[in-house]
This record gives C-alpha cells, structure tokens and sequence, in this order.
C-alpha cells in the first residue's frame, strides 16, 4: 500500500489547521493499515472511531475559524466536510456489516489520496491563501 505521509505541500500556513491536519492523515493511514495487516477487529473499530471522533472535532475548529476571519467560502467548506463525515460513517458501517476487508482498506487508501488530499491542497490552500493575504492587508 502506498503510504501518505505529511509534506510541505499540505501546509496551509496556519500551525493549528496543519497539525490537525497531520494527525487526519495519520489516522486514515493507520485505519487503512491495520484492516490491511488484518489486525484485531477492536483495534481496527477502536481506530476508526477516534478517526470519526477526531474529524468531527477538526472541521468545527477549522469552521469556527473561517467564521471568525469572515471567510466567503465557509458554506463550500461546510459541504466538503460533511462529504469527508458521510464517508467516515459509510467505511464505519462497512467494517461493522462486512468486517476488516481488502476492500475496505483500499477504500480508505484511495479516499485518503483523492479526497483529504486534494481538499486540502485545493480547498484548505484557499483558506490559507485567504489568511495570508488578511494579515498582509493588516
């Protein structure tokens, strides 16, 4: 399995969305690999719930600070999350019907390299972009 690590190209500039950020994808990483090693089916839930958990507590912050800095994409980011939420509890729902399967954690894997990726590259850089050029009006 090809594995996504943190870089550079991630970074929005903002310390706390970025840190958050790295432990999304850390987690996801680690979901994927423990249903791919076939590690035991509560480590696997337990993991995946702390994911679901740790998304949810990551979207409110990031939205309450597009909301404090007046930020005009706030609603388009609203959906992007709730997009990354609903899927969250469909792999959720699949590992509880189907168990910890090959195709579950290559699910995982091609969700964390086409959606969270790209979001934040695309999405998360236009806030980023956004913050940067706020402080240089300043």
């Amino acid at each position: 399995m090809e594995k996504i690590e943190w870089d550079d190209s991630l970074s929005i500039g903002d310390d706390l969305i970025d840190g958050q950020h790295k432990m999304l994808i850390q987690r996801l990483s680690e979901v994927s690999e423990a249903i791919e090693m076939s590690q035991g089916e509560g480590a696997i839930a337990k993991t995946l719930d702390f994911l679901i958990d740790y998304a949810d507590f990551h979207f409110s912050s990031e939205e309450k600070q597009m909301a404090e800095q007046n930020y005009p994409h706030l609603d388009h980011q609203k959906q992007q999350h709730e997009e990354f939420r609903k899927s969250l509890r469909q792999f959720e729902q699949d590992f509880k019907e189907d168990g910890a399967t090959p195709s579950l954690a290559n699910h995982i894997r091609d969700f964390l390299l086409i959606w969270l990726v790209r979001h934040i590259k695309d999405v998360d850089h236009q806030f980023g972009e956004f913050l940067n050029n706020k402080s240089m009006d300043s």
